[in-house]
């Protein structure tokens, strides 16, 4: 069955069937739900790990060097420490790029990030407005991409309502990170693709040979999209190197080149690259807890299983909805297949290996997990996200005879369920205190309850990584004082309040007890140090007797 033989033109243009009219505001209706998703509640869930690189880089400074400035004997507001933690006059553009150049990132998100915060003011609910913005603009290139792709912009609304109350999109739409830049370069390269291989002008290949650029500039992991993108015109090129397939090949040089420079910073610092990302060969997966996650992560492009534990359900509460998607996902790509021309899907299989195949060849042949983490595989979401778009619109509005009322209702059902259940994911997500993609991020939110209910609280500090998530979660009354395992330089008369020890080394704790004879109790885990732990909190108590 073509794409012509939907129902057209657009609903949104109000031009269909009267009795679809209905049809038409309740897909404008999602997505504007869709939208409020993106942008409410920004600042709620607490910053994590990768999050607090964001601010160094955006910054300038990393946690060590603000460390070293504000260490001494007087405690400081933790706000002291989290303005060197936005652009200020002591750090320039320069000294952001510096980092990025030594971590070894690609630079173009925390630009935007940058600029965001520049012009608007200095706090994580405009940090993460940056992402959410772009998540917004990637509704409307997902719109663009299908109508590239089918030909049918009743196919695209439906995927882009999808996609707007998708649970993964809505997560990752307010996480200070390149992933909503990641989605978008990854459909507007694509889109720009299809309207190259489609129309006989420069223009269009110009603007793809763009994309990639921005696509290199804004994740490595858009190099796998790219080698899909060659498989997929190599294949519609009956593997010749047609006109079109040269011009393929000049446009993606161009985008190497214009991306050449920074490739230049990682081949220098590629020793630092192997360093920051050597904690992904920790684990190595099996068989099974590999189909289980997959099973998982592909259901995240429409409901959220790990919401189980949100409504005190146990683990697996929800996990009943897996196996069904799993089989609309399948029966999508037959549909796909058995029913466009090659053009149509070898793009959404090549879209959806793209990334999928190389981390998992990567896991077998080098050991370790890359293959379970939601955020690298965007490109296979996108591609199940289409292809179930596909087959809910042509079975739901078709005129093939051989699709009766019955059929379509039925499939119309099936397609208003699954915005629905979206729309209730998305919604336990957007005002829910935390989440699992923030990792210990409800171990953030117990510390700080603990401590900002505290009167008067001090927080001694071990200096590290882990210990700056909790910063912003603190209240500003909070104060904060940096320690080292040898020494604890701060005078008695210092230590007045509510005194914390966070993740202290048992060095720093048997100085503090000699110092200033008091007794500490833990207070997280409160049964005190448990292994496979990170996090500590020790309060002071009660001097010991003299």
């Amino acid at each position: 069955m073509s794409a012509k033989q939907l129902r057209e033109p657009s609903l949104f243009l109000g031009r269909d069937l009267p009795a679809k009219s209905w049809l038409t505001i309740l897909f404008i209706t999602i997505l504007l739900i869709g939208i409020f998703f993106r942008v409410v509640n920004l600042d709620k869930k607490p910053v994590w790990m990768d999050e607090t690189h964001t601010f160094s880089v955006i910054s300038g400074y990393d946690d060590l060097e603000i460390v070293e400035k504000l260490s001494g004997q007087t405690p400081i507001d933790v706000e002291t420490f989290i303005e060197y933690k936005y652009p200020n006059p002591d750090k320039n553009l320069g000294d952001s790029f510096y980092k990025l150049y030594t971590d070894v990132h690609p630079p173009l998100y925390f630009l935007i990030a940058r600029t965001f915060v520049s012009w608007f003011g200095d706090s994580i609910k405009v940090l993460r407005s940056a992402s959410a913005f772009l998540s917004i603009l990637t509704i409307v290139a997902i719109y663009w991409l299908c109508l590239e792709l089918f030909q049918s912009s009743l196919v695209a609304q439906v995927a882009s309502v999808l996609f707007c109350v998708s649970p993964f999109q809505v997560l990752y739409a307010q996480e200070a990170r390149p992933y909503s830049l990641f989605t978008l370069v990854i459909l507007l390269s694509g889109a720009s693709l299809l309207w190259a291989v489609r129309a006989k002008s420069r223009l269009p290949w110009f603007i793809y040979s763009l994309s990639v650029a921005l696509g290199l500039y804004s994740q490595f992991f858009f190099l796998f999209v790219i080698f899909g993108y060659f498989s997929y015109v190599f294949t519609i090129e009956s593997f010749r190197f047609t006109k079109r397939f040269r011009s393929f090949l000049l446009a993606n040089l161009g985008g190497f080149a214009a991306f050449f420079p920074w490739l230049i910073t990682v081949v220098i610092h590629l020793s630092n690259f192997k360093d920051k990302s050597s904690w992904i060969t920790n684990h190595t997966l099996s068989i099974l807890g590999a189909v289980r996650l997959w099973s998982e992560n592909i259901s995240l492009s429409f409901v959220d299983p790990r919401a189980s534990e949100y409504f005190g359900f146990g683990r697996f509460g929800f996990y009943f909805l897996i196996p069904p998607i799993i089989i609309l996902v399948v029966y999508s790509l037959y549909f796909l297949f058995t029913k466009t021309s090659k053009q149509i899907y070898l793009f959404v299989l090549t879209l959806i290996a793209s990334t999928a195949l190389p981390l998992i060849a990567a896991d077998l042949i080098l050991g370790g997990n890359r293959q379970i983490w939601p955020r690298y595989l965007v490109p296979c979401f996108l591609g199940v996200q289409i292809s179930v778009s596909y087959l809910l619109t042509t079975k739901s509005f078709s005129l093939d005879p051989i699709h009766t009322n019955l059929k379509r209702r039925l499939w119309t059902l099936i397609t208003v369920a699954l915005m629905t259940v979206g729309i209730f994911f998305s919604t336990v997500i957007a005002q829910a205190d935390t989440w699992w993609n923030k990792y210990n991020g409800g171990i953030t939110i117990q510390i700080a309850e603990l401590v900002n209910q505290a009167e008067d609280p001090l927080v001694i500090v071990n200096p590290s990584p882990l210990s700056s998530v909790f910063y912003y979660a603190f209240e500003s009354d909070v104060r904060l004082l940096f320690a080292s395992d040898q020494k604890l330089e701060v005078a008695p008369s210092q230590l007045d309040g509510s005194i914390f020890l966070l993740n202290p080394t048992d060095t720093l704790k048997s100085e503090f007890n000699r110092l200033f004879n008091m007794k500490l109790l833990a207070q997280f885990p409160n049964s005190g140090p448990v292994p496979g732990k990170p996090t500590e909190l020790w309060k002071a108590e009660e001097r010991f007797a003299q």
